[in-house]
C-alpha cells in the first residue's frame, strides 16, 4: 500500500466527531455515488436474484433483511422489484436519506431491462414497482441480538462481511441463523480482494496477503473502521457459515488468473502459507446458505 494512503487511513482513524462531521458534510454537498461502483452493485445484486432463482428459494412475498446498506440501496430496490414483501434495512451508521434512495431509483431504472431477464418479469410492470411504494424499516444502529427471532426469509449483504472483524462475524452469522424463519436462506457478494489496490491500480490484487499481523504497517492500515479487511478467504467463509448451522447450497467464485501468478512471487503472511492458492486467488464470492 502506498504511504500516502496509509497516512490517510491514520488521520481517519483518530479524527473525533467522525458521524458529526460526516453529516454536515452531507447537509452542505449531498452525497454522490461512483457511477461505476454503482452498476457493478447492481450486477452483483442481479447475480443474487439469479441464484436464488436457480435454487428456486421464493423472493416474491419474502421479507428481506439487509446487512450493511450503505448510502444507496440498489440491491434492496432489486429485491423489492422481485416481489419481496418487505426490506429491513440496517447499518452501523446512517447513511441513508431521501436524496440517496431516489437516486437509488433512477439508477436501477437504468438498468431495468437488465432486471427483467433475470426476473423473467415485463420491464413496464418492474418499474411500476419500482416506483410504487418502497415497504421498509431503517435499523440505524441495528442491534441484532435485539432482532426478533424467526422474523425474516432472507439476509443478503454485498461487499459487507471483508469489512467486519472475525470474531464479529461469527457472532453475527449466529444471530442472522436465529432471526431467520425455517428454512430461512443467507445470499452473501463477499470482496475477498485488497481494497488498497483499488486506489493503486499497480498492486496486484491480493496484495494484501503479504502483511504480518503484528506487522506495524498492518496495523495502523487496520486503524480506521472504513479501511478494515478481514482478508478472510471464500474457504474461511463456508466454514464460518456451516459452523453457525448453515447448509451450503451454492458456493461460487473463481480463481483470478493473474493473482495466481501473483502469488507466485508474492511473500506470505504466516496467516495464509497453508492456503491452498487456488483459495487465495478467489476474489469474489457468492454464497447461499440454508438454515439447518
Amino acid at each position: 500500500m502506498r504511504l500516502d494512503h496509509l497516512a490517510d487511513a491514520v488521520v481517519r482513524a483518530v479524527i473525533p466527531f467522525q458521524g458529526g462531521l460526516r453529516r454536515l458534510k452531507r447537509r452542505l454537498r449531498p452525497y454522490e455515488e461512483d457511477d461505476a461502483n454503482s452498476d457493478y452493485c447492481i450486477t452483483n445484486g442481479l447475480e443474487q436474484l439469479a441464484a436464488l432463482r436457480r435454487l428456486s428459494i421464493a423472493v416474491d412475498g419474502a421479507e428481506v433483511l439487509e446487512f450493511g446498506v450503505g448510502w444507496t440501496p440498489l440491491i434492496p430496490l432489486l429485491f423489492h422489484m422481485a416481489g419481496a414483501r418487505r426490506l429491513v434495512l440496517t447499518d452501523v451508521a446512517r447513511l441513508m436519506d431521501e436524496h440517496t434512495l431516489a437516486r437509488a431509483r433512477e439508477i436501477v431504472a437504468a438498468r431495468v431491462e437488465d432486471a427483467a431477464r433475470v426476473l423473467d418479469r415485463p420491464a413496464g410492470d418492474l418499474l411500476a414497482r419500482l416506483h410504487g411504494p418502497f415497504p421498509h424499516d431503517y435499523l440505524v444502529p441495528w442491534n441484532p441480538e435485539a432482532h426478533p427471532a424467526g422474523s425474516v426469509d432472507i439476509v443478503i449483504s454485498r461487499a459487507v462481511l471483508e469489512h467486519v472483524p472475525q470474531p464479529q462475524i461469527a457472532v453475527f452469522f449466529r444471530q442472522f441463523h436465529r432471526i431467520l424463519r425455517e428454512r430461512g436462506v443467507m445470499c452473501h457478494v463477499i470482496d475477498n480482494s485488497d481494497h488498497w489496490q483499488h486506489k493503486d491500480r499497480g498492486l496486484s490484487r491480493v496484495e494484501f496477503l503479504r502483511y504480518e499481523e503484528t506487522e506495524l504497517v498492518w496495523r495502523l492500515a487496520q486503524m480506521n473502521e472504513q479501511a478494515f479487511q478481514n482478508r478472510l478467504r471464500h474457504s474461511d467463509y463456508e466454514r464460518m457459515m456451516r459452523d453457525a448451522g448453515f447448509r451450503v447450497l451454492l458456493a461460487e467464485g473463481e480463481p483470478d488468473a493473474l493473482c495466481l501468478r501473483d502469488l507466485e512471487r508474492i511473500p506470505l503472511s504466516s496467516r495464509f502459507r497453508g492456503y491452498a492458492p487456488r483459495d487465495l486467488a478467489i476474489l469474489i464470492s457468492l454464497i447461499v446458505t440454508t438454515k439447518v
